[in-house]
C-alpha cells in the first residue's frame, strides 16, 4: 500500500511501529493523532486538514508542502521540523514547540501560536497575517520578509530577531521585548509598540509612520534614515538614540526623553517637543521650524545652522545651547533660560 492510499491512521501507526518513516503524500484528513511520536517521519505533501495533533511528537520531521490548514497542533513539539511552504491556515499552535523549525515560505494566516516558542526558527518570506503570537518566544528567529500584517505580538520576545524588510503594518506589539532587534527598513506603518522594548535596536530606513510608540524604550536604537511621521512618541525614551536623516515631522513628542540624542539633519517641522529632554542632542541642521518646544530642555544642546523660525521655545531651558547660524526668526523665546548659550551670531548670551 502506498502512502497516499492511506485512509486511517491506524495503518499510518501500524507501520511507523515496524520503523516505516516515508509516508509522504499520506491522506490523513481529520486524523486523531494527539499524542503520537512521529519523530524524523516524512510527511511532505500530506494532507492533514483538520487533523488532532496535539501534544504529538514531530522533532526533526519533514512536513514541507503539507496541508495542516485548521489542525490542532496545541503544545506539540515541532523542534527542527521542516515546515517549509506547509499550508497551516488557522492551525492551532498555542505552546507548541518549534525552535529552530524551518518554516520559510509557510502559510500561517490567522494561525494560532499563543505562548509558542520559535526559538532561533526561520520565517522567511513567512505569511502571518492576522496570528496570533501573543507571549510568543521569537528569540533569535529569522523573519526577513515576512508579512505580519495586523498580527497580534503583544508581549512576544523577539529580541535579537532578524525581520528585515517585513511587513508588520497594523501589527500589534505592545510590551513586546524587541532588544537588539535587527529591523532594518522594516514597515511598521500604524502599528503598536507601546510600552516596548526597542533597545539598541537597528531600525534604520524603517517605516514607523502613524505608530503608536508611545512610553516606547528606544535607547540607544539606531533610526536613521527613518519615517515617523505623525507617530506618538510621547514619554518615549530615545536617550542616546541615532536619528539623523529621520523624518519627524508633525511628531508627538511630548515628555520624551532624547537626551544625548543625534538629530542632525532630522526632520521635526511642527513637531510636539513640551517638556521633551533633548539636553546634550545634537541637532546640527535639523529642521523646528514650528515646532513646540515650550518647556523644553535644551541645556548645552547642539542647535548650530538649526532651522528654528516660528519654533515655540517659551520657556525652554537653552542654558549652554550653540545656536550658531541658527535661525531663530520669529519664534517665541518668552521666559526661555538663555544664560551662557552661544547666540546665532556667536556672541554668548549674558
Amino acid at each position: 500500500m502506498k502512502a497516499s492510499e492511506f485512509s486511517s491512521e491506524d495503518v499510518l501507526l501500524s507501520r511507523h511501529e515496524t520503523g516505516e518513516k516515508n509516508f509522504s503524500c499520506a491522506n490523513l484528513i481529520g486524523a486523531d493523532l494527539s499524542e503520537v511520536n512521529l519523530n524524523r517521519v516524512n510527511l511532505t505533501s500530506a494532507r492533514l486538514k483538520g487533523a488532532d495533533l496535539t501534544k504529538a511528537k514531530l522533532i526533526r520531521a519533514n512536513l514541507s508542502n503539507a496541508d495542516l490548514r485548521f489542525a490542532n497542533l496545541k503544545g506539540a513539539q515541532l523542534i527542527e521540523t521542516t515546515l517549509s511552504r506547509a499550508d497551516l491556515t488557522k492551525a492551532i499552535l498555542s505552546e507548541a514547540d518549534l525552535s529552530g523549525a524551518i518554516l520559510s515560505g509557510a502559510i500561517l494566516c490567522g494561525a494560532d501560536l499563543r505562548a509558542a516558542t520559535l526559538i532561533g526558527t526561520s520565517l522567511v518570506a513567512t505569511r502571518l497575517k492576522g496570528a496570533k503570537l501573543t507571549k510568543a518566544n521569537l528569540t533569535g528567529a529569522t523573519l526577513s520578509r515576512t508579512i505580519l500584517v495586523q498580527a497580534d505580538l503583544r508581549k512576544a520576545t523577539l529580541s535579537r530577531a532578524i525581520l528585515s524588510e517585513a511587513d508588520l503594518s497594523g501589527a500589534n506589539l505592545s510590551g513586546a521585548s524587541l532588544m537588539r532587534t535587527y529591523l532594518h527598513r522594516v514597515d511598521l506603518r500604524g502599528a503598536n509598540l507601546e510600552d516596548a522594548d526597542l533597545s539598541e535596536a537597528d531600525l534604520k530606513g524603517a517605516n514607523l509612520s502613524g505608530a503608536n510608540l508611545s512610553g516606547v524604550d528606544l535607547r540607544g536604537a539606531d533610526l536613521r534614515e527613518t519615517n515617523l511621521s505623525g507617530a506618538d512618541l510621547s514619554g518615549a525614551d530615545l536617550q542616546g538614540a541615532n536619528l539623523s536623516l529621520a523624518s519627524l515631522k508633525g511628531l508627538l513628542l511630548k515628555k520624551a526623553n532624547l537626551r544625548g540624542a543625534e538629530l542632525s539633519k532630522a526632520n521635526l517641522h511642527k513637531a510636539n517637543l513640551y517638556k521633551a529632554n533633548l539636553s546634550g542632542a545634537n541637532l546640527l541642521e535639523a529642521n523646528l521650524r514650528d515646532a513646540n518646544l515650550s518647556h523644553a530642555n535644551l541645556l548645552r544642546a547642539g542647535l548650530l545652522l538649526t532651522y528654528l523660525t516660528g519654533a515655540n521655545l517659551s520657556g525652554a531651558n537653552l542654558s549652554g545651547a550653540n545656536l550658531i547660524g541658527a535661525n531663530l526668526s520669529e519664534a517665541n523665546l518668552s521666559d526661555a533660560a538663555l544664560e551662557g548659550a552661544i547666540m546665532p551670531n556667536g556672541t554668548t548670551y549674558s
